[in-house]
């Protein structure tokens, strides 16, 4: 498997790992070819030369992550065919690598979410299944979000090769109004295996395929079949919504490209990281990802780590 590569920094923050000291670059101490200790965290990096860090998929999981007192923080069990591990927005992988980064986005804030916040008798009492709310698109606070998102992909030097989107509308916005700007010859795939768990709420509807390819022309939607949406009327588990993640993933690492962006929903991106909950953190799982927030990982084959 090639080497993971770090595009601006000499560290990374895989394994989500504390480094003892508040604030202090922690850096990657590069041991054996393929093999790396790996010290990392949460704090503020400065830049620091452009250098291979020679990790590999071995690399995470047979030497494995360590914290400043040594105990080792990452679980190697092997569930899938496939091994997610955190990884940094600004890394790349060298030509022939069986891994992808995937870049993993919650769409921004639409109207059904500051309902369900803002006005939580009419939502609950009856907008949560209303016509209104049919397909929710952003808000204009969501808008916002999305322009920050944008800045974001372009401070870390996100470059992708592909987004794909669940056709919502509000997923739709998202990836428009973020990596649309941000990256604008990335080139669009609309996707039904990564929309919202289908559950009670008219918003996670899908607008006829028609409407959608009328205004959003950017986008390839061949992969969406059906005009209507038959998806609606089929309700999910949340057990459900982590076999579709699978199947996700599985279209995924068929692709040809190694750069991924994946903008999708909050409850099927918390099922999806559940499928990985063995070499993630665990703060993946354990809340939903937040409006308009980027989460990267690092895809392998398993049998190769």
């Amino acid at each position: 498997v090639a080497p993971l590569v770090h595009r601006n920094m000499l560290v990374a923050r895989v394994g989500r790992l504390a480094c003892g000291v508040e604030r202090r670059a922690c850096q990657a101490h590069l041991q054996a070819p393929g093999a790396a200790t790996i010290l990392s965290g949460r704090h503020t990096v400065g830049s620091l030369p452009k250098r291979s860090l020679g990790w590999t998929a071995q690399s995470f999981s047979r030497v494995g992550a360590v914290n400043a007192g040594g105990s080792r923080l990452m679980s190697t069990a092997k569930s899938h065919k496939w091994t997610m591990y955190e990884a940094d927005p600004s890394m790349y992988l060298t030509k022939g690598s069986e891994c992808k980064i995937v870049h993993f986005v919650r769409h921004a804030e639409g109207i059904h979410n500051a309902a369900a916040r803002d006005q939580p008798d009419d939502f609950w009492g009856s907008l949560f299944n209303s016509p209104e709310m049919w397909d929710a698109p952003l808000n204009s606070a969501g808008k916002q979000q999305c322009e920050v998102l944008m800045e974001h992909i372009t401070r870390s030097g996100i470059e992708t090769d592909l987004v794909i989107v669940s056709p919502l509308t509000r997923t739709l916005q998202t990836a428009a109004l973020s990596f649309g700007l941000a990256c604008p010859k990335a080139p669009m795939l609309a996707s039904e295996l990564c929309r919202e768990r289908i559950a009670v709420y008219t918003s996670e509807g899908r607008s006829n395929t028609s409407d959608l390819k009328r205004d959003w022309p950017k986008v390839d939607f061949s992969e969406i079949t059906a005009e209507t949406d038959p998806m609606f009327e089929n309700k999910e588990e949340d057990d459900m919504v982590g076999a579709r993640s699978l199947t996700f993933i599985d279209t995924l690492m068929a692709r040809p490209e190694s750069s991924i962006a994946v903008v999708s929903h909050s409850v099927f991106l918390q099922q999806l990281y559940r499928q990985f909950e063995h070499s993630l953190p665990a703060d993946f799982h354990e809340k939903r990802q937040d409006f308009a927030t980027l989460r990267t990982v690092a895809i392998c084959p398993a049998d190769k780590a």
